[in-house]
């Protein structure tokens, strides 16, 4: 019986993995994995990263600057990261791709999404992106509106005393649930957008559809998706020890992961 490959081994310069990408490679419900699993998205992402560190390292310095320099464009300039880094993740996931077709990529591979026909979808998922924030950003300022329209109504504003007082006796209470809230809210549409540009770029799914498909995949993967969050949390840590040169190999293989995620938990084998 032929040894069967490690599923968290990306393949060898000398080797070319026979794997679908194309629409129809999907399976018809994303695939449940073990507690586990987690660990071994971390340990697939490095087996990337080891086989072109440089490059991985280059393009992650090209992205940050790129981001750097467009946030100080004013008033537009984080809008318009939060619509191109969808198509600018497109690379690097082609990037990945290019691994495990034998491939070697260079640094503009990273610009390679601009050239694709699911480009102007990736577009709009960043838009969809920014109307999400919006939304939750409104979502935050209603509560808080809340609470100190209340606390106004008690009489609160009129007697500082009094406002002090509602503030000791309530404040912790509030932030606890206000942070209860961001999380029930964020969370979800975190899990929608993590997979998206993987999605539309690699099966040609429309926007809606790789949200969904997206937040379903992630929801059936919840206990590894625990582990993985909490390595990376520990690894982070480790990493900014040497003056944070640690995050140059952790933050690719962080990028990296999604794409290992992707193929693991959507692909058919």
């Amino acid at each position: 019986m032929a040894d069967q490959q490690n599923p968290y081994e990306s393949p060898s310069s000398d080797l070319i993995v026979e794997q679908d990408f194309e629409p129809g490679g999907l399976l018809g419900e994303p695939r449940k994995h073990p507690f586990g699993r987690g660990a071994g998205w971390i340990a697939g992402a490095w087996n990337y990263f080891k086989q072109s560190p440089l490059n991985w390292v280059l393009m992650l310095v090209v992205l940050f600057a790129l981001i750097f320099l467009v946030a100080l464009i004013p008033f537009i300039g984080q809008l318009l990261i939060n619509v191109f880094y969808p198509v600018l993740f497109a690379g690097i996931l082609l990037a990945c791709r290019d691994l495990d077709a034998g491939k070697r990529f260079s640094i503009e591979r990273l610009f390679a999404g601009f050239s694709i026909p699911q480009r102007n979808r990736l577009l709009v998922l960043g838009v969809l992106y920014i109307a999400f924030s919006l939304l939750l950003l409104f979502i935050a300022i209603a509560f808080f509106g809340l609470i100190f329209g209340v606390a106004g109504m008690e009489g609160g504003f009129d007697d500082p005393a009094a406002a002090e007082q509602l503030m000791e006796s309530v404040g912790g209470t509030v932030f606890l649930l206000a942070a209860l809230i961001a999380l029930a809210v964020t969370i979800p549409v975190i899990m929608a957008f993590y997979f998206a540009p993987a999605l539309i770029t690699f099966n040609d799914l429309e926007v809606m559809q790789a949200l969904k498909l997206s937040f379903r995949g992630c929801l059936r993967n919840i206990m590894p998706f625990l582990l993985f969050g909490i390595l990376m949390i520990l690894l982070s840590i480790l990493a900014m020890i040497p003056l944070g040169l640690g995050m140059l190999i952790l933050a690719p293989v962080g990028m990296i992961s999604i794409y290992v995620c992707y193929k693991d938990i959507f692909l058919q084998e």
